[in-house]
């Protein structure tokens, strides 16, 4: 773990406001992990909010729906963070709210099965960037399942939208949290937070003995990356487990408290995952807080809503957190089920020069890699030794390049390396 400033008191008391819809949705259907989801509507096509777009196209997808009444208006390849450009919807908001309608149900009769089903229904995935279809992590079969971690650990500089989450809706959350433990039938709960949130705890106490199983809070010292899957696993049940092998088959289920609120929002409000709560930030720009978009609001219209300019020769946007966001240039980018944020963050002149073995990169990664070697085998296009490397093993932190003083351009070697070689 690495200690790393974290700007987070620019945003952290801040309330949860609302960004104002935009004109214009463009809502990617591959942004989630695994295959892409499959249009079920067609150009010209009036939609309702809340209404299936797209299918899941495949066992591990998710399904994709509109976040506004209004009409189709192109089905195409559009620009995504990474650079890249996935099949889109592009929905024309008539800002009229027309409702898809739902039979009101109460999730406390539903069984652990329908109680998966309607998280598969909803589209939701994971919201701490992973994004991997969330009723696939929630059917357990034969794996008795010990411990089930809230993940609340936002360790990225500059978000705060979890924990603003965690401190404006957590009885929301623990009503979620409440119905998952009827389906998984953990042995214990463990909520993990950050030691310097810990004015959450007297808010969460009352709640300790409420749920089906005993509620504790972890409270992780200071460090990067501790709210990643494995770090978090290891920090709260003293497993050490490599990246590939599913949690639960070692008797953990790890969940972020974003998609325990989507899971509230699916099950007790009748909601699907439209919407999430970002943060905006960073130290190029005053105007900042906490915020609900909705999925497909492109960047353009959340920083023209709150009056925020770019200079692109001063100012690097980042969707995401600063660690493992993307650098966005286009600005028609839309947020995802997964973005956490939106970062302006003072441009930085890189002068990258030859690495120096200095072993820095060694020392940072919290996975045991050896990043120089990575990256020099994919400067080499050696697909075998990125495999012998175990380049599958990288969760992409961005600690190795954080340390390098040589400002070797390491985590996009290792992410198109993953490209390279078919690991992702």
């Amino acid at each position: 773990m690495i200690y790393i400033p974290s700007g987070k008191d620019k945003t952290r008391k801040r309330n949860i406001e609302t960004i104002p819809d935009p004109g214009l949705f463009h809502i990617s259907l591959s942004t989630h992990r695994g295959a892409a989801a499959v249009p079920v509507v067609s150009i010209g096509q009036r939609v309702k909010k809340h209404q299936l777009i797209a299918q899941a196209g495949g066992a591990v997808s998710a399904h994709v729906h509109s976040p506004a009444s209004g009409w189709v208006t192109d089905i195409g390849l559009y620009p995504q963070p990474d650079g890249s450009k996935r099949e889109t919807v592009v929905i024309q908001n008539d800002f009229k709210e027309t409702k898809e309608e739902v039979i009101p149900t109460y999730p406390g009769a539903f069984t652990s099965e329908e109680v998966i089903q309607a998280i598969a229904d909803a589209g939701i995935v994971g919201a701490g960037g992973a994004q991997f279809p969330s009723h696939i992590k929630y059917r357990t079969g034969t794996n008795r399942i010990r411990t089930f971690i809230i993940n609340g650990a936002e360790c990225e500089p500059y978000l705060t939208a979890d924990y603003s989450l965690m401190r404006q809706y957590h009885a929301q959350l623990l009503q979620a949290v409440a119905l998952i433990c009827n389906v998984i039938q953990p042995e214990q709960v463990v909520l993990a937070i950050e030691k310097n949130n810990k004015e959450l705890v007297p808010i969460f106490e009352p709640y300790l003995q409420s749920l089906p199983v005993p509620l504790s809070i972890l409270q992780l010292q200071g460090g990067y990356p501790q709210g990643s899957e494995l770090q978090l696993i290891r920090s709260a049940t003293g497993m050490e487990l490599q990246r590939g092998i599913i949690p639960a088959t070692a008797g953990v289920i790890v969940s972020n408290v974003g998609t325990l609120y989507a899971i509230y929002k699916a099950l007790y409000e009748h909601t699907p995952a439209i919407e999430r709560i970002i943060t905006v930030s960073g130290n190029r720009t005053e105007v900042c807080g906490n915020y609900k978009v909705k999925i497909g609001t492109p960047i353009s219209h959340i920083l023209q809503t709150l009056g925020i300019s770019v200079p692109h020769h001063k100012v690097q946007l980042i969707l995401g957190g600063p660690m493992m966001g993307w650098t966005v240039d286009d600005h028609s980018v839309s947020v995802s089920k997964g973005t956490a944020g939106i970062l302006l963050l003072e441009k930085r002149e890189l002068h990258p020069y030859n690495c120096i073995r200095c072993g820095y990169c060694v020392d940072a990664c919290p996975m045991r890699l050896m990043p120089f070697e990575l990256a020099e085998a994919y400067e080499n296009r050696n697909k075998s030794a990125l495999k012998e490397l175990k380049l599958a093993q990288c969760i992409e932190c961005g600690l190795c390049e954080y340390v390098c003083p040589s400002d070797v351009p390491l985590l996009e070697s290792f992410r198109q390396g993953k490209i390279l070689t078919n690991l992702r």
